[in-house]
């Protein structure tokens, strides 16, 4: 039976501004080092909350690990350098390696996110006033397809509450999100599914669904507090192949129809090689 979620008491008043303690974030990176230079940028010019940050490296490339060498002298974060790709499972190392009890927050991202001013006291406010969530996507259900986001609309159902507004998700809100720590306390932790070439992703709607069949809800904010930079046409044109693999692995039929919709079709040459091209190009 699942148990029924308490009300946060982390929150602090200074000038009746309701604020939180402190955070923990952990970024998962893998490669991609001109995307993970904008996210740490981002989030280190954004966060206003006290906070502590860690990237989990899942066995990047020389030039990605000289970048964090770099930025983590820059800003002081750690480091942690496995040696392969092990997927979401290093998001659970870190959780494994560290005390975390004293975060009221988990905050969990991938490389591929701009983050933009008050996104973390945003979704802090919207966690204050539906204690009932445990889980938070800084995304909205519905894609910003003005930026060229690719993605489709999610099925969620929108809760005002206190002039604050969430949208219930239905399915999952994927790994990039804020969850209470005391859900990752009582045990729960990051599963793997396995893409093209055996490469491993974050199982995002397995983690949804286990924190709600521990009584609790998953949201998406009412509105983007990120840019979510991973999933734009011109992102998927510069790195097609790891695309992919990626949608190979989680739902490719849907990828697709998705990018058919925005007027583009994958196209295989003899030697196998996919590109993305417009449709009126055939």
């Amino acid at each position: 039976m699942g148990r029924s979620p308490s009300i946060n008491t982390y929150f602090i008043t200074i000038k009746k501004e309701e604020i939180i303690i402190k955070i923990l974030t952990i970024l998962l990176n893998w490669n991609r080092p001109e995307l993970v230079k904008t996210t740490i940028e981002s989030y280190y010019k954004n966060t206003s909350v006290d906070f502590k940050f860690i990237v989990a490296d899942n066995g990047s490339n020389f030039e990605t690990v000289s970048l964090l060498e770099e930025l983590s002298i820059k800003y002081d974060f750690e480091v942690e350098y496995l040696k392969k790709n092990t997927g979401g499972l290093a998001f659970n190392y870190v959780l494994d390696r560290i005390p975390f009890d004293s975060f009221p927050f988990i905050h969990f991202t991938e490389n591929d996110i701009e983050y933009l001013q008050n996104w973390d006291h945003t979704l802090l406010k919207k966690m204050k006033n539906f204690p009932e969530v445990g889980q938070i996507s800084p995304f909205s259900p519905f894609p910003q397809t003005d930026k060229g986001e690719y993605s489709w609309e999610k099925a969620a159902t929108k809760v005002t509450r206190n002039g604050n507004s969430v949208y219930l998700s239905k399915h999952n809100v994927g790994s990039t999100s804020i969850i209470r720590s005391e859900i990752l306390i009582g045990g729960l932790r990051w599963s793997n599914i396995k893409g093209k070439d055996s490469i491993l992703f974050p199982n995002d709607g397995l983690f949804s669904r286990r924190i709600k069949e521990m009584g609790w809800k998953a949201a998406y904010n009412d509105s983007y507090v990120v840019n979510n930079l991973g999933h734009t046409l011109e992102e998927l044109e510069n790195n097609l192949e790891y695309y992919v693999n990626n949608h190979q692995s989680k739902s490719f039929d849907r990828f697709k129809k998705r990018i058919g919709e925005f007027g583009f079709v994958l196209h295989q040459d003899s030697s196998g090689k996919l590109t993305l091209r417009k449709k009126n190009n055939f």
